[in-house]
């Protein structure tokens, strides 16, 4: 009963019928779960209360991405990516992929995908240019480099929450295997539009037409840069990463408020973002309290639980399965409670949560359906006339993603396991 509660959740998660939102979809998956006696209410307060770091953790994360937002400051992003790329579309290509990795590892893989790409669409269509492989980029180079920062993914933050282990030990490791993987995509992108990325553009618009970072004001770019070095010693001091970037977000909002104060100052903030998590939870709960859970970990982990390198082999490659048959948020849920209840040494919880993190932040590249933001990634690019189908981004997720995951275990592998 469990099971198919959880799966009917995650169905109506991808299918959205009646208009239906994921906070939603998962929200009546939770209580269904909680009526059906497999979870009791007090157990689903005690499940979202002990999230509170990772629910804090996301309203400081889409607050702060929501002022960027507000700023001017991705606009300014792609107009010096435009004016980088002096009327080459292979540069532009580079440009668009350098700024999603940085909005992504910085501000959210989501930002990258659904700010930056409606930008990336603009850009390309005032040069001329098949917008295909730039708008693709965008999405795939989200995932690519959200594996850099406990910023740059929810899932980031989740998986090494539920494993007890220290998102920040993790970045020595996660962030050269994030640079692997986006070098990786780029040379996937070269490789399969050699032949639609002319040496010279065009049309190249005049410098004027675009944002310039002077349109951004200057005490918010200065608290932007503030709040990165603020949250970097947070991290290298271990301190818990919610109140953090609580703090970031108010930071950065009390800023903006002194510079133009928001008519809506609270808009951005991904309030369906904690339902669903928090309603995740309670369905996981279910998942773990009837064993189902248990008996994941024992086939994905088998004999192999005391080999760190084989235990992330092994969790990437699952979350990133996973991640394609029933969304990565789930999927990072039930892998990361599945992991932490069996009983794993330092080592190989470590090598647990790099390997989870690397398949459910990478994996989703495979399928349209592998998270909400490529969904809602398609759903933006109709509503602007231009029609993706599902075979042609699948076409290059087969190659993308098994590319850029063996990437980033490469790297992860070499430089070994932290803690």
């Amino acid at each position: 009963m469990a099971a198919a509660i959880f799966l009917a959740t995650i169905a109506l998660v991808i299918a959205r019928p009646w208009r239906l939102t994921e906070a939603s979809a998962a929200l009546l998956g939770a209580g269904v779960m909680i009526l059906a006696g497999l979870v009791s209410p007090s157990g689903a307060a005690s499940d979202v209360a002990g999230h509170w770091n990772v629910l804090l953790f996301f309203v400081g994360l889409t607050g702060a991405a929501a002022v960027a937002e507000r700023s001017g400051l991705f606009e300014a992003m792609a107009g010096t990516s435009a004016r980088l790329s002096a009327g080459s579309p292979r540069r532009l290509l580079v440009a668009v992929v350098g700024a999603g990795a940085i909005v992504a590892a910085l501000l959210s893989n989501d930002a990258a995908a659904l700010v930056l790409t409606p930008v990336v669409y603009v850009l390309v269509a005032r040069f001329g240019l098949a917008p295909l492989p730039y708008v693709l980029a965008c999405t795939f180079v989200a995932d690519a480099a959200s594996i850099a920062l406990p910023v740059s993914n929810p899932v980031n933050v989740i998986v090494s929450d539920r494993l007890g282990v220290s998102a920040a030990s993790l970045v020595p490791v996660l962030m050269p295997a994030a640079i692997a993987s986006v070098v990786a995509l780029l040379a996937c992108l070269f490789v399969i539009y050699r032949h639609q990325l002319p040496a010279r553009a065009p049309l190249v618009p005049d410098d004027s037409s675009w944002a310039t970072w002077t349109a951004v004001p200057r005490r918010l770019l200065a608290a932007f840069g503030i709040a990165v070095g603020a949250f970097a010693v947070a991290s290298a001091l271990d301190l818990p990463l919610g109140p953090t970037m609580a703090v970031v977000w108010l930071l950065v909002l009390g800023v903006e408020w002194t510079s133009r104060r928001p008519e809506k100052p609270l808009d951005g903030i991904g309030w369906s973002l904690l339902i669903f998590v928090a309603s995740m939870g309670i369905l996981v709960d279910g998942l773990s309290s009837t064993g189902i859970t248990a008996w994941l970990a024992q086939i994905i982990l088998g004999n192999v639980r005391e080999s760190p390198a084989a235990v992330m082999v092994v969790t990437a490659f699952a979350a990133a399965v996973g991640s394609n048959l029933v969304n990565n948020l789930p999927a990072a849920f039930v892998f990361a409670d599945a992991v932490h209840g069996a009983g794993l040494s330092s080592a190989s919880a470590h090598a647990a949560a790099i390997g989870t993190i690397i398949g459910a932040d990478l994996g989703p590249n495979l399928t349209p359906v592998g998270s909400v933001a490529t969904l809602l990634w398609f759903v933006m690019l109709r509503q602007r006339g231009l029609q993706v189908s599902t075979w042609s981004y699948i076409r290059i997720g087969l190659i993308v993603t098994p590319v850029t995951i063996l990437a980033a275990l490469g790297v992860a592998l070499l430089l070994g396991v932290p803690g």
